[in-house]
């Protein structure tokens, strides 16, 4: 694609130049000196206050099409130097060397790797995304064509052949005739020609473009799962059309397979469990050790318990088609959300927070608190939103050995210190929160909670149905919406029921 670029000279013309995105800023600059009669190595251009570099290319050197240059001089004159050039072969191997930047492309090569050139049927240069192939090309295309004029480059030298197949078209097999019908025979060679016409000459899309499309991969996984069908269920076709007629007498009725009674069992003993555990929750605080206020308890969390998180194995990360189809989905909602989402005030925005914080505080009641120690004991407390991050603290100092050592509580992960006189709402900790305790001055072999707490710890379980019975949502506000929406339908009149025969329709 090519642009064309405006350049300002001093002399106050307009110099409009044609250029491609791989040419470089050096080569726009000479072709306009060489016009206008000026000095390449005394100016530079420059684009909105910026010098630009002349090494770069239009592709790499962020400037649009139609843009306007400007040339001014140089604050020192340009000096042609060697350029330290470093040739990549196909092995692997670099071999360096230094050349002026009037040195051909061919020279370059000859010079660095004589024997290699000998052997390459199509030698080609690649640099950055130039390509020169042909020997013609090579002894034509300069360094400073490439916009090499100082410093380093690697150069690539591959074998460019000329008809190369791609490797990632792959071709279509069909499954071969028994009998030949000439009809089918004209039908299958008018296909074969078209798929050689189009797999001959793949466009330039399919060769440049590079771009994740989870679509096109779910649409080709669908057509590989029904050609895989399709050639595993032919064969059986043919044969079931052979002897169907012949098995039809001979295949006896299947006989009527005994109900299991493992399932009828199965939903038995999950029905005794889950009533066995809504028993529990209701009877949950019978079960628990109390130590104090804010129906506190300890425990000790069960072991093995983060080793389960740990060592997945690599396959746990990759996705399905189906994963892939719903995260698709997702971000497609999510864009045409944010495209529809309307423009909100400041003052729009803060009631709906307000509404929201105010929801969430009639929903929740209670708000489930704990604090695991260095020892990994855990103490947990029921508190109400509206409580400080100081009533916690006190709760706290209530149940440790030495009350008077300063201590400090933190929530992680982005370790951060909480400020006393923020409520539990305010610092997002509704419905519940897992906070880490530390003294201040840190002593060996020191308990931290009280004697009687560790031995009066609570089990594991019974702790985390305990905190989800507290931090459960609360019924009053489920009521208070279903009741609303009974009154909202029985204030609707319904006109199937009611509806009364105008007056002009009576005798």
């Amino acid at each position: 694609m090519s642009k064309d670029i405006i350049v300002l000279t001093p002399n106050g013309r307009r110099q409009k130049v044609q250029c491609t995105p791989d040419t470089s800023m050096l080569q726009v600059l000479e072709d306009v000196c060489k016009k206008q009669g000026f000095q390449s190595s005394d100016y530079d251009l420059k684009y909105h206050n910026h010098i630009i570099d002349l090494t770069t290319t239009i592709r790499f050197s962020n400037v649009p099409n139609k843009a306007t240059l400007e040339m001014v001089e140089a604050e020192r004159k340009r000096e042609e130097v060697n350029v330290t050039i470093g040739l990549m072969l196909e092995d692997g191997e670099r071999i360096m060397g230094e050349f002026t930047p009037n040195t051909t492309l061919h020279d370059m090569i000859t010079s660095l790797a004589p024997e290699e050139i000998s052997m390459l049927e199509q030698p080609s240069i690649l640099y950055m995304r130039q390509e020169v192939t042909g020997i013609s090309a090579l002894k034509q295309k300069t360094l400073r064509q490439l916009g090499l004029i100082k410093g380093k480059a690697i150069l690539r030298l591959l074998n460019k052949v000329g008809e190369a197949k791609q490797a990632n078209v792959s071709a279509v097999y069909r499954k071969p005739s028994s009998e030949t019908d000439p009809k089918k025979e004209v039908i299958n060679c008018h296909n074969e020609n078209r798929t050689l016409t189009t797999t001959s000459d793949p466009g330039p899309s399919s060769v440049t473009s590079h771009k994740f499309n989870p679509v096109y991969l779910i649409k080709q996984e669908q057509l590989s799962t029904k050609e895989d069908l399709i050639k595993n269920n032919d064969p059986i076709k043919e044969e079931n059309d052979k002897s169907e007629a012949m098995e039809i007498e001979s295949i006896p009725e299947p006989e009527p397979e005994p109900i299991p009674l493992e399932i009828k069992t199965d939903s038995n003993t999950n029905g005794s469990m889950s009533q066995e555990n809504l028993e529990r929750r209701l009877k949950i605080e019978e079960e628990v050790t109390f130590l104090g206020t804010q129906r506190a308890i300890a425990f000790m969390p069960p072991d093995g318990g983060e080793d389960e998180l740990e060592d997945l194995p690599d396959d746990f990360y990759d996705l399905t088609i189906e994963e892939v189809r719903r995260l698709y989905n997702d971000l497609q909602q999510h864009r045409l959300q944010l495209e529809n989402t309307p423009l909100i005030t400041t003052t729009k925005r803060e009631e709906l927070t307000k509404q929201s914080s105010e929801q969430k505080l009639n929903t929740y009641k209670n708000v489930v608190v704990r604090v695991q120690f260095p020892d990994h004991m855990i103490l947990q407390g029921i508190f109400c939103p509206s409580n400080t991050i100081q009533d916690v603290t006190n709760f706290i100092r209530e149940h440790l050995e030495d009350s008077d050592k300063p201590f400090h509580i933190f929530t992680t992960p982005l370790k951060e210190t909480l400020d006393p006189k923020m409520t539990l709402h305010d610092a997002k900790f509704v419905p519940c929160v897992h906070m880490h305790f530390n003294w201040l001055e840190e002593n060996i072999n020191q308990m931290y909670l009280k004697k009687e707490i560790y031995s009066k710890k609570t089990s594991s379980d019974a702790a985390s149905i305990l905190a989800s019975k507290y931090r459960a949502p609360s019924r009053r506000k489920i009521d208070d919406n279903q009741d609303s929406s009974r009154k909202s339908s029985a204030a609707i009149p319904s006109t199937s029921k009611n509806s009364k025969v105008p007056k002009w329709f009576k005798n």
